[in-house]
């Protein structure tokens, strides 16, 4: 049974059903509603489906994630000891179980059920532990990716010590081989707005990963507004001088986005990706994406001049 099935005996455990929605949250690929459906399958098959210290762990164990911060499990069970009105010693324990998943190191026989429920997925075979790897690199977006594989094969390797299964080896041989499909997309963005949003979605959908590349440019006004909050959890860079050197120093292989609006945007990008050609290369690699018609119009430019009157609020994103 799916967890989200379980409102009314979470409510009359002293829990708003409203909270499930945290696993909906978009930086969320792997950390979501389907991974509870999995952990509770696994309690269920062995029996213990009307354990409700097991149920509040599945719930709250990863109610706060952010895969920037190192202190999730002690969030995530701050946050239910702030939600949760039912039983003080059903808190305890529920309290204790989400601690115990930081390093997986059960300190209690319900701690160690729900630890090996929670883990399930590294005693997977290949391909579903393929699937993990992926939605577990799109949380990850905002590392490197020279980075990323190294901390990666670390906690990898980490997992392993405690699960027995030769499949984990191919994993690690994958993710230390894989190279990913990774795209730049330049820009002044002064400021990044729904058009260039609406580029990088597209983006995505082609490649593994889009770096956000936010170039100081001379010839244009310093920039005036930070990125917003959406790309928090994508990478972004910032560089001076030739978006070619920039390119240079990530030491492996991308693409270039260019973003399009009409048809005299195309003819300049032309003229650019003639440039990046003889500044880059001849190899270097450049895909343009067309946005869609509702955003042809907007443009940093006429964003800032609509901003003089306070017009500009439904271009940005925040």
């Amino acid at each position: 049974m799916k967890v989200i099935e379980k409102a009314e005996r979470l409510a009359r455990l002293g829990v708003d059903p409203v909270v499930l929605n945290h696993y909906r949250e978009p930086h969320r690929f792997y950390h979501t509603l389907e991974h509870l459906d999995d952990v509770w399958q696994q309690l269920e098959n062995r029996g213990y489906s009307d354990n409700d210290v097991l149920l509040l762990a599945t719930i709250f164990h990863d109610i706060i994630y952010d895969p920037r911060s190192g202190t999730n499990e002690e969030d995530s069970a701050r946050y239910f000891n702030e939600t949760f009105t039912g039983d003080g010693a059903l808190k305890a324990l529920v309290t204790d179980i989400i601690l115990d998943t930081k390093h997986h190191k059960p300190g209690s026989a319900l701690s160690e059920i729900f630890s090996a429920a929670d883990l399930n997925i590294l005693k997977q075979p290949f391909e579903k532990l393929l699937t993990y790897e992926q939605q577990i690199f799109k949380e990850f977006q905002f590392v490197d990716h020279k980075v990323y594989r190294e901390k990666r094969i670390d906690v990898l390797k980490s997992l392993q010590q405690s699960v027995d299964n030769p499949a984990l080896d191919y994993l690690i041989d994958y993710v230390e081989n894989f190279k990913p499909r990774i795209a730049v997309y330049p820009g002044s963005f002064n400021p990044f707005h729904k058009g260039h949003y609406n580029i990088l979605q597209k983006a995505e959908r082609i490649f593994d990963k889009v770096i956000i590349a936010r170039g100081i440019n001379p010839g244009k006004d310093k920039a005036t507004y930070e990125l917003p909050e959406i790309l928090r959890y994508r990478q972004t860079e910032t560089y001076e001088g030739l978006l070619t050197e920039f390119v240079d120093t990530l030491n492996y292989d991308v693409t270039i986005i260019r973003g399009l609006r009409n048809g005299s945007d195309l003819q300049y990008e032309l003229n650019q990706y003639r440039y990046l050609q003889e500044l880059g290369g001849k190899n270097i690699s450049v895909t343009a994406i067309f946005c869609d018609m509702e955003f042809e119009h907007i443009s940093s430019t006429g964003i800032r001049q609509l901003e003089k009157y306070g017009k500009a609020g439904e271009y940005l994103l925040f």
